[in-house]
């Protein structure tokens, strides 16, 4: 099936690299016009100008979400320069700060819910208010299984996790009527850099190597593999299409069969 986004735009956070920048470039190749979000400002102006010399539209965007008003400044200027706002693809994720509860810092726990959880709420509601105008729109949190079903050594990533998601159903049953569906993407482990930095660490509480460590988490997915970013930029993609208006409220595994029935 062909995901058609022509003339659409959407906002994408997190999107320099991973799952974020995969999201963006079939966005681009679907015919919309993605706008990149980051903090590294370097990254973002690389991912857009590579797809517009592709022949795509796309548009970077420097911003900190854990600051409100500059949250306010990327809406705001989207829909300046677009006058729409047809999907938030909420995927800029904290730190997945690797310690057990006893040794867990509570500046990590306010660091993990203020970009997972915080800065989420903050541009949904922003959105959301361009959405209802317009009648129709596509809010997609990338979120986690561990959000369902706990990590250990990441109590608070698994914690903000399971607070997006109950965020994402309160916000799809307020806005089912209007034309707006709100959702939640959930892989197990994807084969980005930031997982393989966290491996690392988690690595070294066992004494393994990262690269032993990932072949080992590896082995416990009953596909005996990592998923990668395309798999889940996939699954965003249709939950933006048309096709998908009537799935709203759901939190989607993409994880190999890692978790089923929850």
């Amino acid at each position: 099936m062909q995901i058609e986004l022509a003339d659409q735009v959407h906002i994408i956070t997190g999107a320099g690299r991973g799952i974020g920048l995969a999201t963006a470039q079939m966005v681009a190749q679907s015919g919309g016009t993605p706008v990149l979000v980051a903090r590294t400002e370097s990254e973002i102006t690389a991912a857009a100008d590579a797809l517009v010399a592709a022949g795509h539209k796309a548009e970077p965007f420097a911003a900190d979400l854990s600051d409100e008003g500059q949250c306010a400044a990327l809406v705001k200027h989207v829909v300046a320069t677009y006058g729409r706002v047809d999907g938030l693809i909420n995927n800029a994720g904290g730190p997945n700060v690797v310690a057990n509860l006893v040794m867990s810092k509570e500046p990590d726990w306010r660091s993990a819910f203020d970009l997972n959880v915080f800065a989420v709420m903050r541009l949904t509601k922003l959105c959301i208010r361009q959405m209802i105008r317009a009648k129709r729109g596509r809010i997609v949190t990338i979120s986690s299984v561990a959000g369902k079903i706990g990590a250990a050594y990441t109590a608070s990533y698994s914690a903000s996790k399971g607070a997006v998601d109950a965020f994402m159903r309160s916000v799809a049953r307020e806005v089912a009527k209007v034309g707006i569906t709100a959702n939640a993407v959930c892989p197990w482990h994807v084969d980005t850099q930031r997982l393989r930095d966290s491996m690392e660490k988690r690595g070294k509480l066992f004494g393994k190597t990262g690269e032993a460590y990932f072949a080992e988490i590896a082995a416990t997915n009953p596909q005996n593999r990592i998923l990668d970013v395309d798999e889940v930029a996939a699954t965003v993609m249709f939950l933006l299409s048309e096709q998908a208006r009537g799935i709203n409220g759901q939190a989607i595994n993409v994880c190999g069969g890692m978790v089923m029935g929850v």
